[in-house]
């Protein structure tokens, strides 16, 4: 599959940006314009499934594969890959099957191969409620992020992001294939976690690892736990913060990138 991105060009130290789920090339945008003014080429994909590349969603190995025929089609060699979320298993992914095209790693608010996912996720994974349940649960929140009664419930579940971001994101999980897309991964989480955490001690690439100490959907005990099972790893808190760091924390994510790029 071939992927559609946001590149912001230049000769700089190149860095692929891996958004969360479900998730776009924007959700980078802060980043990127940080990362450019520093004179890093940013690179910020649409994922399978989402945004622009739509198609359907496929899983750790398949987004690594199309994230390094992307690399090649923009004569990028060497790059450093930061993933948000479920994107981070992506980037590990990259990391473990072409360790020669990848400088670098910074994981933010990442899933942890080294934590059993919970019940909420191991029910919107389930065969037969997770298709049912995530369709219903991405229009309501879609909802309640424009209309008028909903709109404190919108704001508390996405706190602390930036407005100008909020209708972006509801015009994004009404979307009728992002549910799907969603629950693909939702699958493949609970199918391939488990392998690629046998295989983090072979991860060579440095990594930064990024938390908020008040992210409920990869808590920082996922942070300190990738943490311990990578070789070589370092932790940055971003203090009272939430899942969104990307959006959230666009400064420090941009630091974190810059100076494991250095």
């Amino acid at each position: 599959m071939q992927l559609t991105a946001i590149d912001s060009g230049g000769d700089g130290s190149a860095v692929l940006l891996l958004h969360g789920q479900p998730g776009i090339a924007g959700d980078w945008k802060a980043v990127s314009a940080r990362l450019a003014a520093a004179g890093m080429r940013a690179v910020a994909p649409d994922r399978p499934g989402y945004g622009r590349t739509g198609g359907r969603a496929t899983g750790f190995e398949g987004n690594a594969r199309a994230a390094l025929e992307l690399l090649d089609r923009l004569g990028i060699e060497r790059a450093l890959l930061a993933g948000h979320s479920w994107g981070s298993a992506v980037a590990l992914t990259m990391a473990l099957e072409a360790p020669e095209r990848v400088t670098g790693l910074v994981l933010v608010a990442p899933i942890s191969p080294g934590i059993s996912p919970g019940p909420l996720d191991r029910a919107l994974a389930n065969r037969l409620i997770g298709p049912p349940v995530a369709r219903a649960g991405f229009k309501l929140a879609g909802h309640a992020l424009t209309l008028r009664p909903f709109k404190g419930l919108g704001r508390m579940l996405l706190a602390e992001l930036p407005p100008e971001q909020v209708e972006v994101t509801a015009s994004q999980i009404r979307s009728d294939g992002v549910w799907r897309s969603f629950y693909i991964e939702q699958r493949a989480m609970l199918e391939e976690l488990p392998a690629l955490g046998r295989r983090l001690d072979a991860v060579s690439a440095p990594a930064t690892v990024i938390y908020g100490t008040r992210d409920r959907v990869a808590p920082p005990a996922n942070a300190h736990r990738l943490a311990e099972l990578l070789p070589a790893a370092s932790l940055v808190s971003a203090g009272p913060t939430g899942h969104l760091l990307p959006q959230q924390r666009p400064e420090l994510v941009a630091d974190a990138i810059a100076d494991r790029a250095r």
